[in-house]
């Protein structure tokens, strides 16, 4: 089983892999099962320069679990509820195993009232509740609970 210092070492390395002269980029997972609302997520990631990212998008949680394991990553964007399992409580927990520094903003159509303990106990950076908007967005992302240094 791989530790969080592994899951650094890679984050590490990912950046490593980038030119020197370019600041380092947010590594950034995003999962949701509805395509539409993931490609409009992705999209206002893409598209705000100012947020320096490199977007990585899954609708199927078991891929995106086995991208954070080869590759770890800064920030998880993920919805709550998935058709099937594990959920998205389940996997952030998984996600936070592997990367215990990673930022876990959850966008959702739950009400935080629905998941209040479930997500307190996980301790994210942030929760949104969908439709988000570009500025709910990018303003998370701006406030990392863990800054990702470059």
């Amino acid at each position: 089983m791989e530790t969080g210092i592994d899951c650094e070492k890679r984050a590490v390395a990912f950046g490593a892999n980038q030119r020197k002269s370019e600041a380092r980029r947010l590594n950034v997972v995003c999962l949701d099962d509805h395509r539409v609302a993931l490609r409009g997520l992705v999209r206002t990631l893409r598209r705000n320069a100012a947020l320096r990212t490199v977007v990585h998008a899954f609708d199927d949680p078991q891929k995106a679990l086995a991208f954070v394991r080869s590759n770890g990553c800064d920030v998880f964007l993920c919805e709550i509820e998935l058709y099937g399992s594990p959920n998205g409580l389940t996997l952030a927990k998984s996600v936070k195993k592997l990367c215990p520094q990673v930022n876990i903003i959850f966008v959702t159509v739950c009400s935080p009232n629905e998941y209040a303990e479930q997500v307190l106990e996980l301790r994210p950076s942030g929760y949104l509740t969908k439709p988000a908007t570009s500025d709910q967005i990018v303003s998370e992302l701006q406030n990392l609970r863990y800054p990702v240094c470059g």
